[in-house]
């Protein structure tokens, strides 16, 4: 049977497939042979598999028999079970009946049963609010505050429903004081105990801070919140804050100097104190973001106490008529420009005048830092309370103090302003600060702009004043040490005093310049003058005082004013002695360099000068000459702009830290940046300094170094060639004169030089020299005749003056001499072939002039006696 089943199913699958393109039509109609033999087979396959289907149908009509017979007997047991259930169907339809009645009745009981339970409930708290309406008249009776205030506080928070009871006048106590006071309802029971337990509560808080009591005041304080009056309580304990504030300021014993700067610091310290006490009590007992209410009465109290020190300290220090003194003296020295100087000016301050208004100016600082201080102080404080509250409109509302009531607790001259924005919605902010909740406009805010404009005009003529007074007591004309001309020859500067020893009283100011082999140590000279050391104090106290301040105005103002004075007094000054002419002394002069007749050089190698002068500095002033004079005033202003720019780039780098630190906190952030931008104007000014300090340098290096450089080189290479026999290259190679000529020459007008230059102005100055010399130097070899051996030679001076003057000024002069030494290559070559592989080896760090052209190549090698045109090999040279 399997085996037919398969054999089924395989003719099946092949009939499927032969029949899928199969059609009746198509076979009737078809005249193929091919055609008709293929579809006769699939007919036949049709036919096998019809049979097979027929054979298991025959083969499985007794299990269908079978079957058949199952339900014939299942069908009379359905029909027995059917006559069963009629009966059963009546019973349960009565029974679902019944059920549905049930349930009914059910529905109804539970609807009493929660009735009565209401029921029961309402006469249980009508019961309860008879007792407790008892209580609270016994408690009245007895003067129990306490437990009176507890009740009232039951009834407002959980007792309101009771209170609507249409069953409540069954709960009205019969009470003497009721009938007496006509009362029939609870509501006006606890309407009237709640009325009088305020005023009693009000009555004894006022007993208690009048005797100082503070327990009861404490205890009074935490009964308002109970009773329902929370801004009552909070104004009344702030009232009482604000009275203890005045014992707690008052200063003790007798104080000198700041004394109004230091009341207004007690002050502060006051009110700081009294909210960091009760900070932690009013938000126990009212609440997160009560205390707010509290500081800003404490802000209005100290504002108003610190109006009332701000008009005393006016009158006391007589401000307007310090005004209008320096509004008479800057009037005066407009006056006094257009003037002749020949003409002499009174003063309109006197010198005590001018030592009160600094006094003044410093104690206006003090008290408008601890205004600052203060005020960020309120700021930490409130601002948590102020965002506890931004999720309840409706408690910040009733949490702020009302407008009307702040033109209440303002002075009489302030009000006005308060009456103006009573008008303004408390939650747009018009009168509080929407981030920390504080009053925006105190009457402190107009005394504070007062304040600081007085602050402003004070600083700003202190600034032009003491810069002027500094200028004028400049002591650049009787700086020590300046007693010799700095001079070319290095005789004299070997032999007099400016390489003596150290002074026993210890070099000037700035008198070490380091940094290089050149620097002295301790020559007694004075580089710079007192004018640069007081300016930048009078310039770094005044700025300090502005960013201490926390006012952008007054830090934009004070920086103009001191940029202003250092321009005009400052710069313009060291413009003049910087730039003036420089007197030198004459040089000798030399023979022009190659020279084969020459007079007696005068140098000579004995030790860099003896100490030419006394140990010890006096005293005594010394009449210096006309040249020393000349020089001592165009170095010391050109060392007075080194130190000004140092001295500014640190005063700028201190304000910022200074100006970061002050605003840290700082709840405004353009007011920081103001200040930021007060302090990069400073720092840009100091460019002005630098470029008149570089013009002063390329003119003495014009005007001063190239000459000298010149001179040197001159004298150097005096009965110096560089056409060589083999017997003189050998003696110069022993005994090189051109070096040891130039290195002394050298190194005794540097030692001149290192004592009277601060470090940076020497190493530009030793720059500038430098580069003379190259260029010099360049141009003196081109005029000059060699052969072979004098290339050589030539070479070693190169390389070796360039390594003396690396090592002794401490820099990298390859770019400077680059020139130098392709010069050098190009003259020590062999033949006139060898010039190719230095031209093709062009040096990378040459200077600016860039490397030797071909022109520039083939005018050397004219100077090449030994090569001649178009030879390839040197000539005898040396018979």
């Amino acid at each position: 049977m399997p085996a037919e089943s398969l054999a089924a199913s395989a003719i099946g699958d092949d009939l499927a497939e032969e029949l899928s393109w199969l059609k009746l039509d198509e076979v009737t109609q078809a005249v193929d042979l091919a055609e008709i033999e293929h579809a006769y087979q699939a007919l036949e396959l049709e036919e096998a598999r019809v049979e097979v289907e027929i054979s298991e149908c025959i083969e499985g009509s007794a299990k269908v028999e079978a079957h058949l017979a199952q339900l014939f007997a299942l069908q009379e047991n359905v029909a027995a079970m059917a006559t069963q259930l009629v009966p059963m169907q009546s019973v349960i339809d009565a029974t679902a009946v019944n059920a549905g009645a049930i349930s009914g009745s059910v529905r109804f009981l539970d609807q009493e049963r929660l009735k009565l339970e209401r029921a029961l409930e309402t006469v249980k708290e009508t019961s309860l609010l008879k007792t407790r309406l008892a209580e609270l008249l016994t408690a009245m009776d007895a003067r129990d505050i306490d437990a009176a205030a507890t009740l009232v506080h039951e009834y407002a928070t959980t007792g309101s429903e009771t209170l609507d009871s249409p069953f409540v006048c069954f709960a009205a106590p019969a009470h003497a004081s009721n009938a007496a006071a006509g009362l029939e309802s609870p509501r006006e029971t606890i309407a009237a105990a709640t009325k009088e337990l305020v005023e009693r509560v009000s009555y004894m808080f006022d007993a208690a801070v009048e005797s100082n009591n503070t327990r009861e005041i404490g205890r009074c304080f935490r009964l308002f919140p109970l009773l329902g009056e929370e801004q009552r309580g909070l104004d009344r304990y702030s009232e009482f804050l604000c009275s203890a504030i005045a014992d707690k300021s008052r200063l003790t014993g007798e104080v000198r100097g700041s004394v109004y700067a230091l009341r207004i610091t007690r002050l502060f310290e006051a009110i700081a104190a009294v909210i960091d006490n009760h900070f932690s009590l009013v938000e126990q007992h009212y609440g997160a973001g009560r205390m707010v209410r509290v500081i800003q009465r404490l802000q209005m109290e100290g504002a108003r106490r610190a109006c009332m020190v701000l008009d005393f300290f006016e009158e006391e220090r007589h401000i307007k008529r310090r005004l209008s003194q320096i509004q008479l003296a800057d009037a005066s020295a407009i006056k006094a420009r257009a003037q002749p100087r020949s003409v002499e000016r009174e003063d309109a301050i006197s010198d005590a005048d001018f030592k009160d208004i600094t006094s003044i100016l410093v104690e206006i600082v003090l008290i408008e830092r601890q205004i600052a201080t203060f005020g960020r102080f309120l700021e930490s404080r409130a601002a948590p309370e102020a965002r506890s509250l931004l999720e309840d409109p409706e408690a910040r509302d009733r949490v702020f103090l009302a407008p009307e009531a702040l033109a209440k607790l303002a002075p009489i001259s302030s009000q006005s302003t308060f009456d103006a924005n009573a008008s303004y919605n408390r939650s747009s902010g018009g009168v509080f600060d929407e981030n920390t909740g504080l009053i925006a406009h105190t009457p402190l805010s107009a005394r504070l702009e007062w304040l600081t404009d007085t602050y402003v005009t004070l600083e700003t003529f202190f600034v032009s004043r003491s810069v002027a007074k500094a200028m004028a007591l400049d002591d650049a004309d009787s700086l020590t040490g300046w007693n010799d001309v700095i001079s070319s020859d290095a005789d004299s500067a070997g032999r007099k005093g400016q390489l003596s020893g150290p002074s026993a009283t210890g070099a000037g100011r700035h008198s070490k310049a380091q940094g290089s082999g050149f620097s002295q140590t301790a020559q007694g000279i004075q580089q710079t003058s007192s004018c640069v050391g007081d300016m930048f104090f009078v310039v770094k106290t005044a700025l300090e005082h502005a960013i201490s301040i926390q006012q952008p105005a007054a830090i934009e103002a004070v920086t103009q004013c001191v940029i202003s004075s250092m321009n005009s007094e400052f710069l313009a000054a060291m413009q003049s002695r910087a730039l003036e002419k420089w007197a030198t002394a004459a040089a000798s002069s030399r023979s022009a360099l190659g020279s084969t007749a020459s007079s007696e050089s005068g140098w000579r190698l004995p030790g860099v000068g003896s100490p030419g002068g006394s140990a010890e500095h006096t005293a005594v002033p010394v009449q210096l000459s006309p040249q020393a004079q000349s020089q001592r005033r165009v170095l010391v202003a050109l060392n007075n702009l080194d130190l000004a720019c140092t001295y500014l780039q640190k005063t700028v780098d201190g304000l910022r830290a200074n100006a970061s630190a002050e605003w840290a906190r700082a709840s405004r952030n353009d007011d920081a940046a103001r200040a930021k931008t007060a302090i990069d104007t400073l720092a840009a000014f100091s460019a002005k300094f630098t470029h008149v300090k570089q013009r002063s340098l390329e003119q003495i290096g014009v005007h001063v170094l190239k000459p000298w450089m010149r001179a040197i080189l001159q004298h150097s290479y005096c009965d110096i060639k560089y056409v060589l026999t083999d017997e003189e290259f050998n003696d110069m190679q022993s005994d090189n004169l051109f070096q040891q000529r130039f290195m002394l020459k050298f190194r005794g007008l540097a030692q001149q030089l290192s004592p009277r230059l601060t470090p940076g102005n020497f190493a530009a100055a030793l720059d500038l020299a430098i580069s003379s010399l190259a260029q010099d130097w360049e141009r003196a070899i081109r005029q000059s005749k060699f052969n072979m051996l004098g290339g050589i030679m030539f070479e070693k001076d190169v390389r070796e003056i360039q390594r003396y003057l690396e090592q002794e000024s401490g820099s990298l002069l390859r770019p400077r001499f680059a020139r130098l030494v392709q010069m050098a290559d190009v003259l020590a070559v062999e033949s006139a072939a060898d010039i190719r592989h230095i031209m093709d080896a062009q040096p990378v760090d040459v200077s600016a002039r860039g490397a030797l052209s071909e022109k520039d190549i083939q005018g050397l090698l004219a100077n090449r006696i030994d090569l001649a045109a178009g030879s390839d090999g040197p000539k005898d040279t040396t018979g």
